[in-house]
């Protein structure tokens, strides 16, 4: 019998906290039968009654597994408490506030199944994925960085920053994850990727609920906060991005500069042709240019040599990063033969 371990961090939740894990246990009850799931919340150092409704229930619900983690650390480490916790073959996570709904647990598992992924991941942004109720600038917000972060990854997939997500519980369990924030979701992936994981999507219903989207829009003192928050984990998704894919780092002013050196000469070029006094040969005309070492050939000299120079630095940079990958394949192969035989 295949058992399933549900992760839900949680930070500040307890007003909707004991509805929501009901609404968790009545659908797992009808899905798995009671006994054959558990659900493992993760507080993550709350200022509010979080703990105390949690201790409560734990109480009377034997399913429900409570870990503490007395500091407000993030949802990376919230995360990984939790992975470290859960006993399950197969591992889903949920977010507290049930954006997306219980029953995509049976969908992603499903697909995990059928299909023998590694990790499924719940898409509101792909093919049949709906979404409600989320702010337009938020929600363009993560839309565009998605399809940023989609193509640094190499595409297919769609959404890279959702913590709605169902793994094997041996394959996520022997990840080597550090990340304590939201960047988690990226490390996982990254990581998958360079052990050749199978990863796949299935179609998803994203729905803010009223107080999540009052808490957004609404005037709050804690409006800076927030702004600030998004600005810092947009820079560091922006970063694992950049580690997916660190030639991009050199390639794109390479490719300016090579433009910017292209289009001078052109212009040069055009200038000489166009010339109605041009008695010369067009060799000519431009070795004179040249020796006369104008200005614009002094300019278009220095881009192409320092755009040579970037894409030279790209590709060293990308040899490099294959050569962490197969690093890290070997590395995580030794720990999972010694993990074994200590197991």
């Amino acid at each position: 019998m295949v058992k399933i371990s549900i992760i839900v961090p949680a930070f500040n939740e307890a007003d909707r906290l004991e509805t929501n894990l009901s609404e968790i246990e009545s659908y797992m009850n009808g899905y798995a039968g009671n006994g054959t799931w558990e659900l493992v919340v993760v507080n993550d150092g709350s200022k509010d009654d979080t703990l105390a409704i949690l201790n409560r229930m734990a109480q009377v619900k034997p399913w429900l597994i409570v870990v503490d983690l007395v500091f407000n650390y993030g949802r990376g480490k919230a995360l990984r408490a939790g992975f470290e916790r859960a006993s399950g073959d197969r591992i889903v996570t949920l977010d507290a506030d049930l954006s997306y709904a219980p029953y995509h647990i049976e969908r992603m598992l499903s697909k995990l199944e059928e299909e023998n992924a590694d990790i499924v991941i719940a898409s509101a942004y792909g093919k049949n994925g709906t979404v409600q109720n989320v702010p337009w600038k938020r929600l363009w917000l993560s839309r565009i960085g998605n399809q940023i972060l989609s193509y640094m990854f190499n595409g297919g997939i769609t959404v890279l920053t959702c913590i709605t997500r169902a793994y094997k519980g041996e394959f996520i369990k022997r990840l080597d994850l550090h990340s304590d924030d939201k960047e988690i979701h990226l490390e996982i992936l990254a990581k998958a990727k360079i052990l050749g994981a199978k990863i796949l999507e299935v179609p998803a219903d994203l729905r803010w609920q009223k107080e999540k989207r009052l808490k957004v829009v609404g005037k709050r003192p804690s409006a800076r906060r927030s702004t600030l928050k998004i600005r810092k984990t947009s820079s560091s998704h922006l970063f694992f991005a950049l580690l997916n894919k660190p030639g991009m780092i050199f390639w794109v002013p390479g490719f300016l500069l090579l433009g910017i050196s292209t289009g001078i000469l052109l212009i040069i070029l055009s200038t000489i042709l166009s010339d109605p006094m041009l008695s010369v040969s067009v060799y000519h005309a431009l070795r004179d240019s040249m020796i006369s070492a104008s200005v614009s050939w002094l300019v278009m000299a220095f881009s192409f040599l320092l755009g040579v120079q970037f894409f030279t630095l790209g590709f060293l940079t990308n040899q490099s990063k294959t050569h962490q990958e197969e690093t890290y394949r070997t590395l995580h192969a030794i720990y999972r033969a010694l993990k074994d035989k200590r197991d």
